[in-house]
């Protein structure tokens, strides 16, 4: 099984948290923005203009995001489509943007449970569910995508119980 990549690579992203994403405006967000509508900050070629700005300009909350790679995956996987142009197909790019943020999430909570001091039939789960997840985001099984977060939400409530009941 391959080391999860959790590191956002923007250059190969379609911008989606500054598109697929809503914000509103505060301490985090200079303006407010719907999802699915360009942050009026971002160019054509998905690059934020204000980027070396942001913070000065009140954009706290884009500093602090963090895609975990989820950016860079479902624009791979929609690279081909006419999405820009296509509400449909929009649509179905930033529930995959949303679904593989949640993966990712969820996937790295795993990998960081292998530091704990967990019995072996625990570890044995986890490394099992990390291998459905490497199914599910990386590779053909995009279909399971709920099953395997329902399967690992149970498991790491499981293991918060216990952790908690040991302190």
């Amino acid at each position: 099984m391959a080391e999860p990549d959790f590191e956002a690579r923007c250059e190969q992203c379609f911008g989606l948290c500054c598109v697929a994403l809503s914000f509103d405006r505060g301490p985090q967000f200079g303006h407010d923005k719907l999802a699915g509508v360009p942050c009026h900050h971002l160019d054509d070629q998905f690059r934020c203009r204000i980027h070396a700005r942001r913070e000065d300009l009140g954009y706290d909350g884009c500093e602090a995001f963090d895609c975990l790679g989820a950016g860079q995956i479902a624009s791979a996987r929609f690279a081909g489509e006419n999405w820009r142009r296509d509400p449909a197909m929009a649509r179905r790019l930033y529930a995959e943007f949303s679904t593989l943020m949640r993966l990712q999430e969820m996937r790295q909570a795993l990998v960081t449970a292998s530091d704990l001091e967990l019995a072996p039939d625990q570890h044995e789960l986890r490394r099992a569910l990390l291998g459905r997840f490497e199914l599910v985001v990386d590779g053909p099984d995009r279909a399971s995508a709920e099953t395997v977060l329902t399967d690992a939400r149970r498991f790491l409530r499981g293991l918060a119980s216990e952790l908690a009941a040991q302190v």
